[in-house]
């Protein structure tokens, strides 16, 4: 298998990317979740059960690396989404 700088690096600067959000991610509220608080109807909010809870895995224990998981998951999600979208569209540009 030839792997070239270019590929490898396609690969390893979104996971260093990632790796460092990770480490700074903050455990307070996200703006949305701010506005929400401040106008108070925060706690008529809809509680939503998803896989990315939080910016994380909820069955993963260990915060970063829950954290730098999802982030990972997510990137991968959307690499796929945008090649969907690309067959797609050369699919109905011919």
């Amino acid at each position: 298998m030839n792997i070239n700088i270019k590929n490898l690096f396609l690969i390893v600067f979104p996971a260093v990317v990632i790796f460092f959000a990770s480490i700074f991610a903050s455990s307070k509220p996200d703006a949305l979740e701010r506005v929400a608080i401040s106008y108070n109807f925060a706690d008529r909010a809809k509680e939503f059960s998803s896989l990315f809870t939080d910016y994380a895995f909820p069955f993963i224990n260990i915060e970063f690396l829950s954290t730098f998981l999802a982030g990972v998951s997510g990137l991968i999600l959307i690499y796929f989404l945008y090649k969907v979208i690309g067959i797609i569209v050369n699919f109905f540009a011919k």
